[in-house]
């Protein structure tokens, strides 16, 4: 995974919500779930269309929770 990936997800995160320290490991569990979806979308027959949208998504959930 690359490591730039990883600190850049951090950065917004930190950015977005200072007051909340970023968990350790945090970015890495972000790229990896987007990094699933075309994989789970194939494997379960879905169009990969189907994934449009869910990483910004939750992204933007989880980043304002």
């Amino acid at each position: 995974m690359p490591q730039a990936w990883v600190q850049l997800m951090e950065a917004l995160v930190a950015a977005c919500r200072p007051d909340r320290p970023v968990p350790p490991m945090a970015g890495t569990a972000v790229i990896g779930a987007v990094g699933r979806l075309p994989a789970t979308a194939i494997e379960e027959g879905r169009d990969l269309s189907s994934t449009c949208g869910i990483p910004a998504g939750t992204a933007y959930r989880l980043v304002s929770a």
